[in-house]
């Protein structure tokens, strides 16, 4: 079973480009990115993304069938999701598969993250209320008064964008050698050696972006139609994928969508960013991260 398991997992964040990074990676000729993307295989029994016919208490021989056969023993297969930071069975199981996977785990300034999040499930998704500002938003994550549908990236957005602690474990149980921890703003700023690093930590020919296109993948957007939406979220996971399902996506968001609005900084927004500055300095000298660009945001 070896040659069918995962050399790298995307671990984490979620909204920090992993969306952009697995799609870039498997454009490369010697990786091969499982299916779906987030195969969430070893999600928590009580996550809002977890698959009751695919999961890690189905048995660990269910895992390979998310990635298709390869002939080339040198590929790399890799899966990302993002949540697995937050996952107990994912700290459990993953450091101790067969084939030593390494993790990757990309940051973003904490308050724009968890912004992200929240324009995320509730414009892409539905599991906070359309009507919720931002600073309820924050509020009700909190105090825990909103459930968000059972959505605990939403529902302990405060304490999954405290990065150290989760990152503390994963490094316990890694190891230095299988863990890498990047920042999102360094993937923005210059994608080619962002992409170029990733590719010679996973030992793989960095030659292949020289002049390759980064286009972004899976970003926020606002929706037009709230009912037409409701129809979508209920039928997009039934219908089987391939080129139709793609041609039909295709369709409802030129129609249906529009590029998010870029968000001004109110004072939620100072107030947040402010609250989780005092993380800063032990994150950048647990990991060796240049944190400067999260300062200069002010």
């Amino acid at each position: 079973m070896n040659e069918r398991l995962p050399g790298l997992i995307i671990a984490g964040v979620p909204k920090a480009g992993t969306s952009s990074i697995f799609d870039w990676l498997d454009d490369h000729p010697k990786t091969q990115g499982s299916v779906p993307k987030e195969t969430c295989f070893f999600m928590d029994p009580d996550s809002h993304a977890f698959r009751p016919d695919f999961n890690f208490g189905l048995g660990l021989t269910h895992y390979p069938k998310a990635f298709a056969k390869t002939d080339d023993p040198g590929c790399l297969l890799f899966e990302a999701t993002p949540a697995y930071i937050y996952s107990r069975t994912a700290l459990a199981e993953i450091p101790r598969l067969e084939s030593a996977p390494k993790c990757l785990f990309v940051l973003r300034e904490p308050a724009s993250q968890i912004r992200s999040v929240y324009h995320y499930f509730s414009n892409n998704w539905a599991y906070i209320p359309s009507e919720m500002s931002f600073a309820d938003f924050l509020e009700a994550s909190e105090c825990g008064s909103h459930d968000f549908g059972g959505n605990e990236l939403a529902r302990h957005a405060l304490d999954c964008a405290d990065y150290l602690p989760w990152l503390q474990r994963w490094r316990d149980r890694l190891g230095c050698d299988r863990i890498k921890v990047c920042l999102f703003e360094d993937l923005k700023r210059d994608p080619l050696a962002f992409m170029s690093g990733i590719a010679a930590w996973c030992g793989i020919d960095p030659r292949f972006y020289d002049d390759y296109a980064f286009e972004a993948s899976n970003e926020s957007y606002n929706v037009v139609n709230r009912r037409l939406h409701s129809l979508n979220m209920a039928i997009r996971d039934r219908l089987p994928k391939g080129r139709a399902y793609e041609f039909a996506r295709g369709v409802y968001r030129r129609f249906n969508t529009r590029p998010a609005v870029k968000d001004k900084t109110d004072d939620a927004f100072l107030r947040l960013r402010e609250k989780f500055e005092v993380t800063y300095d032990p994150l950048e000298r647990e990991f060796g991260l240049d944190l400067s660009a999260w300062r200069e945001r002010g």
